[in-house]
């Protein structure tokens, strides 16, 4: 009885209590969300005589834009997950013709000391390691069966095209064991031995997947190759968006491939000799996917067929064909191409990806079937949805 009289009492006491400010917008308990609005600006900090204050960087810099910017209307795009590559295996293996590579799902400045430690076990010494690089060198061994040649082993250790992986290259040199090991080493474009560079990934790959606990990051490997980023989603102020790769045109063209036949994209048509794939994109289709058993493929079979039958109906040259050469804002995207317009059809559904060269990287931009560019808001959802899934 105490209990529940002390309980009903203290019911009482709070009652009463907001009804005398407590809560409101002048009481104690008031919902403070907006008093950021209210802060007073504070001078500079003032360093003492003799104090030399050290420069300090914008780490959120706000960039100029003009005032005669059209910002037209804006439309918050879906984010990116926290990890794109949630689901994946830790440790994966991937080929892009005679190339092979290790695909590991953590950021370099953690895979870097498990390489190093994955070298000890092994029994392989490094001659060189170079963090900022991103490169491991083993000194010269020899294999048993073959005494008459003496090998050496190069990791190149770069940020995978998703956020967090990381991407280990090998390259295996093989020279008389008469050769003066201290002539420079001219690291050939391909292994000299396809076999002894895939013992060493296979070797790596297996150690690395065997630790599942992963290691502490390394602070000396947290700029490895210098902070290269391989993709990047550009958007210009006043020019359309793009996707800009730090990619070979062939691994490029390989990634973007992989990422067309994901999720909301079905692809239709390409021609790698002129970089453009022809495709359609129905979200729909990537909701359905998400989705388990008979229901799912029941609803794919609806409208996403329809759509997929009237694009499967054209060919790239009448895809082409619908090109609109006179459209004052035509770049040189489609310049030296043949085929070009001479039968518009704006009832031609789906998109262009188009992948051109520009530097030393390659750009990927998302067209309509007559050539124009999209409204800035829907080509930054289509560039988005490639770049999630490229691998």
């Amino acid at each position: 009885m105490t209990k529940l009289t002390a309980g009903a009492l203290l019911c009482t006491v709070v009652s009463t209590l907001s009804g005398c400010g407590i809560f409101g917008d002048d009481g104690y308990f008031r919902d403070r969300g907006d008093d950021y609005q209210l802060a007073n600006s504070l001078p500079p900090l003032q360093m003492p005589d003799g104090v030399t204050a050290k420069h300090q960087e914008e780490l959120y810099e706000v960039p100029h834009i003009s005032a005669d910017v059209d910002r037209g209307e804006f439309v918050v795009p879906r984010p990116q997950a926290l990890s794109v590559n949630v689901g994946l295996d830790r440790v994966k293996i991937q080929k892009l013709g005679n190339r092979r590579w290790v695909l590991v799902n953590q950021p370099p400045d953690e895979v870097w000391p498990q390489l190093h430690y994955f070298l000890r076990t092994t029994g392989l010494q490094l001659a060189m390691s170079d963090a900022g690089a991103g490169t491991m060198e083993t000194t010269w061994l020899t294999f048993g069966e073959n005494p008459d040649t003496k090998d050496k082993y190069r990791l190149q250790v770069e940020s995978g095209v998703q956020p967090d992986t990381t991407e280990i290259h090998v390259r295996h040199l093989s020279v008389p064991m008469e050769s003066p090991a201290s002539v420079a080493v001219e690291w050939p474009a391909q292994s000299s031995s396809d076999e002894r560079e895939g013992w060493m990934i296979d070797e790596m790959s297996s150690a690395l997947a065997a630790d599942s606990s992963g290691a502490a990051a390394s602070l000396v490997a947290q700029a490895i190759g210098g902070g290269k980023v391989k993709v990047q989603v550009m958007e210009p102020a006043g020019k359309e968006p793009f996707v800009s790769l730090g990619l070979a045109m062939n691994r490029a063209w390989a990634t973007v491939s992989h990422a067309l036949n994901t999720g909301a994209y079905r692809l239709h048509k390409e021609d790698s000799d002129i970089g453009i794939f022809y495709v359609t994109y129905d979200v729909d289709r990537e909701l359905s996917d998400e989705e388990d058993g008979w229901f799912s493929s029941w609803r794919s079979g609806k409208g996403e067929d329809k759509l997929a039958k009237q694009a499967d109906a054209y060919s790239l040259q009448q895809v082409l064909a619908n090109i609109d050469l006179n459209a004052k804002v035509q770049p040189a995207l489609f310049s030296n191409l043949q085929g070009l317009g001479g039968a518009p059809n704006a009832d031609i559904p789906g998109y262009l990806v188009v992948l051109r060269g520009v530097d030393e990287a390659i750009e990927v931009r998302v067209r309509d079937t007559r050539g124009l560019p999209l409204p800035r808001a829907k080509a930054s959802e289509l560039l988005m949805a490639i770049r999630q899934n490229l691998i």
